[in-house]
């Protein structure tokens, strides 16, 4: 069971994530989207699945979106109704979309008992509910696990990161899922301050892969650190998808060795941010050698 994993803080874990089709689409096509994500869900055998609950993140960044916004199924209904896979699931939660009532209702009737809760874009969104009430109202559910976000970015420029940890910890977050990672830098000096803070909980460190300049730059627009060395080393590349996933094996790498020397409990999630064949193709062999690397450390 997923969750007495979490709780027990077990090392090596590998999740996979993504994201629910369009609610617009179609019965037709919703059934031969998960249809196909199902057999592939099955063929990884990831520890857990990740399901992305969507928000429009226009006020987090002034720079006009890559891609349209839209909406997209609740991950509960997609995991309950429309994927067929034993693979337990975390579902996000965007707080601020929910009132006291509807979340509690969301809670109640959920198939997963992990959750991911997620807050504001910034300090200016506006919110039904603040993430530190959602935390509470979790907690009135004894089968439910529920873990936060971190944001190697957010410490660079406030230095505050492992403080933010601690107060969710405080609240009820038995884990952690990073954000996409590109920085090995950055995401070094954080994880170094979550060492001295001496965060326990499993922290999850996020890859997404990258098959054009666009799909970096929908990254980078999400506020993905991305150093120009790597941005320079992919549009030089004659492979660009596969020294995306190159550039993943070797910081996460890089960052597992540092977390087994600094006591520090990483696990891994893979995923990819588009809907392109290809870099779906990518993640998923990726994840699934990534979780072979790991069962043989």
């Amino acid at each position: 069971m997923l969750e007495k994993k979490f709780l027990n803080k077990e090392k090596g874990l590998v999740l996979y994530a993504l994201t629910p089709p369009k609610a617009e689409f179609e019965e037709t096509k919703l059934r031969e989207i998960s249809n196909r994500w199902t057999d592939r869900i099955n063929d990884i055998n990831a520890d857990g699945l990740v399901i992305y609950e969507v928000q429009d993140e226009s006020e987090r960044n002034e720079s006009e979106r890559t891609f349209e916004f839209s909406g997209t199924l609740s991950p509960e209904i997609y995991y309950s109704k429309y994927l067929q896979t034993a693979t337990p699931a975390i579902f996000y939660r965007v707080a601020g979309a929910y009132d006291e009532s509807s979340l509690r209702a969301s809670f109640k009737q959920q198939s997963a008992d992990l959750n991911v809760l997620v807050g504001a874009t910034n300090s200016a969104q506006k919110v039904n509910l603040s993430l530190k009430r959602a935390f509470e109202i979790s907690s009135e559910f004894d089968n439910l696990a529920v873990g936060a976000v971190c944001i190697a970015e957010r410490h660079a420029k406030k230095g505050d990161e492992p403080q933010r940890m601690l107060e969710k910890i405080s609240l009820g977050a038995k884990f952690f899922i990073s954000q996409a990672i590109f920085d090995v830098e950055l995401t070094r000096k954080f994880l170094a301050s979550c060492a001295t803070a001496k965060i326990d909980v499993p922290i999850f460190l996020t890859f997404s892969t990258a098959g054009n300049p666009k799909t970096l730059e929908f990254i980078k627009w999400l506020g993905v650190s991305v150093p120009t060395s790597i941005e320079n080393r992919l549009n030089k590349s004659s492979d660009y998808l596969n020294e995306s996933v190159q550039i993943i094996k070797e910081i996460y790498s890089e960052l597992r060795e540092f977390g087994d020397k600094n006591g520090l409990n990483l696990g891994l999630n893979i995923e990819s941010v588009m809907a392109k064949r290809a870099e779906i193709e990518a993640s998923l062999a990726l994840c699934k050698q990534l979780k072979n690397t790991r069962r043989l450390i």
